[in-house]
């Protein structure tokens, strides 16, 4: 592995079970690498196995099957090891911002939850500052979650992400539960946070060309399986599988406006 690769998926593969079709495979030897300090969007039908995949990545499941890397470490031997410095490094941003927080928690209990070690005026400065970043005001420290818009909260959701200063964020459609001025502004603040997380960005999207704005690379799945990795434009503008071509085909505006 050299310098430049960030994460390294060798024969990836996870299995999971159904009453009606019995081993089902939500991976199937997926073979990866994904460069550090770039943006990436992992596209596909649904079923394809992306949710799958981000999950994998940020060490909230196991492959069954395979070798993951991260920065030349083998992924599941460090999480046995020491769960906590890897989750440090890499955080999980949630589809739906109404189930990734707790409704009866306020914004500064969320935010503050990840950085109980540091010292307290340590705390407050790093809260506030990142409240700024995320554009929402000191007031919202009081406020509680279940008061909060889709919008805000997913603001506080990538906030309390970003507060552990990760090398590498992977977001699970942060914005398809939005409406569509929200979506505008987090995908305006995902493409200001890329020079934030020096690691790289991995946005899983079923809007193609929402992803379009900001990745570098785009990862197509299907089946559980890569079926194409490359540069944005010329995955998006050139694919070479017929499956790439397909659906982006499928797209009623097309070509995205970058």
């Amino acid at each position: 592995m050299n310098s430049e690769t960030l994460f390294q998926l060798k024969r990836v593969s996870k299995v999971y079970s159904s009453r009606t079709d019995g081993k089902v495979f939500a991976l199937n030897g997926v073979e990866l690498e994904l460069k550090r300090g770039s943006s990436y969007a992992l596209v596909g039908e649904s079923g394809s196995g992306k949710t799958t995949l981000g999950r994998i990545l940020a060490g909230i499941i196991q492959p069954d099957e395979g070798d993951v890397f991260f920065d030349g470490r083998n992924l599941v031997d460090w999480l046995r090891k020491d769960r906590a410095s890897f989750c440090r490094k890499v955080q999980f941003v949630f589809q739906n911002p109404y189930a990734s927080l707790d409704p009866k928690w306020n914004v500064l209990e969320i935010l503050d939850e990840g950085i109980r070690d540091m010292r307290l005026r340590e705390r407050k400065r790093k809260v506030l500052g990142m409240l700024d970043r995320v554009c929402l005001a000191e007031n919202f420290l009081k406020k509680k979650a279940g008061e909060l818009s889709g919008g805000e909260r997913q603001r506080v959701a990538i906030a309390r992400a970003l507060l552990m200063d990760p090398e590498f964020l992977v977001l699970d459609e942060p914005t398809s539960q939005l409406d569509v001025s929200t979506q505008a502004e987090i995908m305006k603040l995902l493409r200001d946070l890329r020079s934030v997380v020096a690691g790289g960005l991995f946005f899983i999207a079923h809007d193609i060309a929402l992803a379009s704005q900001i990745a570098d690379f785009f990862i197509v799945m299907k089946s559980g399986k890569v079926v194409e990795c490359g540069p944005r434009n010329g995955t998006l503008f050139d694919p070479k599988a017929s499956y790439s071509r397909k659906l982006f085909d499928s797209i009623p505006s097309w070509p995205p406006q970058f």
